[in-house]
C-alpha cells in the first residue's frame, strides 16, 4: 500500500489495493466512477482522511452513489471538514431491455421502458439526508440515465418479469447532467414565477411532479436551512425563502 500527500490540499492520500472492489464493480457505479476519473491527477479507490473515496481528484473527491444516499452521510460530512466532495447520484430514466435466448444467447427480443423519474427523484434520497444539502462543501451532480439492461428468461428470475433473470444492467448513456454546487443552484430548482409562501401541492403544479415529491422537497430545504416555515392553510405547512 503506497502513501503520498497531495501537494495542492495537504491531506494524505493512500492507495487501496484492487481487492476493495475496483475490479470487482460492475454496471452503472462503475461506468461513472471511471467517467470520473478521466480528469489529470484523478485516482480511484483511495483513502482519504482514513475514508475510502470512489475518485480523488485534486480539488475534489467524488461519491458515486446509485441509492441511498443517507447511509453515506456521515462519511461525506467527515470529507467535507477537509476537501470538497460531489456526490454523482444516476436517476435512471429510461432502460434498454435486451432479452437473450438461453439456447444460444442471440438477442431475442429488445425494447424500451421509460421510468416516472426526473432530476426532483433525487428528493427522494435526500429527504433523509438533508444536512448534506446544507453543507457549503458538499456538491450533487444528479446524472439523468438510460441504463441497458439484459435479461434471459430462464424461469429462475422474478415473476414480475415473468420469469426473466437480470444478467446485467450497465450505463448506456448519460442524457443530462444537473450540477447542484451551491445555495442558489438548489434554490434556482423552484420556479421563480411561484409567489411565497407555497406548499407542497402549488409546487407539485409548478414543477410537474406529484405533491408527495414535492413534500420532500421543502422538507429536505427546510432541514438544510433554505427555505422556512411561515405559517399553514389547512394542514398543509408554508413556506419561503429564509432569510
Amino acid at each position: 500500500m503506497d502513501s503520498e500527500t497531495d501537494p495542492s490540499s495537504g491531506f494524505s492520500i493512500i492507495a487501496e489495493s484492487p481487492g476493495i472492489g475496483l475490479y470487482a464493480e460492475r454496471g452503472l457505479h462503475a461506468a461513472l466512477k471511471a467517467a470520473y476519473a478521466t480528469g489529470p491527477g484523478a485516482r480511484m479507490e483511495v483513502k482519504v482522511a482514513g475514508k475510502v473515496v470512489d475518485v480523488a481528484l485534486p480539488d475534489e473527491v467524488v461519491e458515486i452513489q446509485t441509492r441511498n444516499i443517507g447511509s453515506i452521510a456521515e462519511k461525506v460530512l467527515h470529507l467535507a471538514c477537509i476537501i470538497p466532495v460531489r456526490i454523482v447520484h444516476p436517476v435512471v430514466v429510461e432502460t434498454i431491455i435486451e432479452r437473450l435466448d438461453p439456447a444460444d444467447g442471440s438477442v431475442a427480443s429488445s425494447r424500451r421502458a421509460r421510468t416516472r423519474k426526473d432530476l426532483y427523484s433525487v428528493f427522494d434520497e435526500l429527504v433523509r439526508a438533508p444536512l448534506v444539502v446544507a453543507s457549503p462543501n458538499v456538491r450533487f451532480d444528479v446524472a439523468l440515465v438510460r441504463a441497458r439492461e439484459l435479461r434471459v428468461r430462464d424461469g429462475s428470475g422474478s415473476w414480475r418479469r415473468r420469469g426473466d433473470r437480470v444478467l446485467s444492467r450497465d450505463l448506456d448513456c448519460v442524457v443530462e447532467t444537473t450540477s447542484l454546487d451551491t445555495r442558489d443552484d438548489w434554490l434556482a430548482l423552484i420556479p421563480a414565477s411561484l409567489l411565497e409562501p407555497y406548499d407542497s401541492v402549488t409546487l407539485g403544479a409548478a414543477l410537474g411532479i406529484p405533491a408527495a415529491r414535492a413534500r420532500k422537497i421543502l422538507y429536505t430545504y427546510a432541514r438544510a436551512g433554505l427555505l422556512r416555515a411561515v405559517g399553514k392553510a389547512g394542514n398543509r405547512k408554508l413556506y419561503g425563502l429564509k432569510p
